[in-house]
């Protein structure tokens, strides 16, 4: 199932990519069976056209050992100084002072208490995230829901491990509380995307056809979460 190293190939006329944190599933329509493959750029699972999703996530879940293992051998993304925090894509500095109280940002600096350790800091960090996150995607949320003529049951903010975002049977949507880290296009593209799972729950050439409609640039958001998203990571300090 596994291979150690990169092997060379030639793409098919056919082909569609998703990804999946920091391993990208790539649908082959001449592929008999599934296999992951090491490249410069990540790991990629190549996989039957055809093949269920339910089953791609049994092979990830299956294989998340060698996964986590393959991925720690990879070059390590920069570690950000102890001085500065992501926001959609920006570095912020982070003011620590012993008048603060709370974890704030005011638009240009982030400000915590000055006696709060990294496990603090990273809960705080993480909480102000994830309510904003909420908020954004609430925010925009019904343009996408206009355009596709669909609206979601419920929206809430995950932290997950093997997935940027989800929609589930039920029309709840979960969206990754690390993508506020990144570029707000690259936010928008993961919103469109699990937005159109409202209309076509696959990946279908359909389900392509449909979300290229409300967000153009999917092959340029794909790649970016392809080559930084390992980087997405709530305070990592030196």
């Amino acid at each position: 199932m596994a291979d150690s190293g990169h092997v060379g190939y030639n793409r098919p006329r056919y082909y569609k990519e998703v990804n999946l944190m920091d391993v990208t599933v790539i649908r082959h329509k001449r592929r008999k069976r599934a296999a992951f493959f090491v490249t410069p750029d990540g790991i990629e699972l190549r996989i039957p056209a055809r093949l269920p999703d339910r089953v791609v996530e049994t092979i990830l879940t299956e294989h998340a050992g060698w996964i986590e293992d393959r991925l720690a051998a990879l070059p390590k993304c920069d570690i950000l100084p102890a001085d500065r925090l992501l926001l959609h894509g920006e570095t912020f500095p982070l003011v620590k002072r012993d008048t603060e109280t709370r974890f704030r940002f005011d638009g240009e600096n982030f400000h915590c208490p000055a006696a709060w350790d990294e496990s603090s800091l990273r809960k705080a960090h993480e909480a102000w995230l994830r309510e904003r996150a909420l908020a954004y995607v609430t925010n925009r949320a019904p343009h996408y829901e206009r355009q596709l003529g669909v609206k979601a049951s419920r929206i809430r903010i995950g932290h997950q491990k093997t997935r940027w975002g989800s929609c589930s049977s039920t029309g709840t949507i979960s969206i990754n509380v690390r993508l506020m880290l990144a570029p707000r296009d690259v936010m928008d593209y993961v919103i469109a995307h699990e937005w159109t799972h409202l209309v076509h729950f696959d990946h279908s050439k359909a389900f392509w056809s449909k979300l290229a409609s409300v967000y153009p640039d999917v092959a340029g958001a794909m790649a970016w979460l392809k080559q930084h998203g390992h980087t997405l990571q709530i305070k990592k300090t030196n």
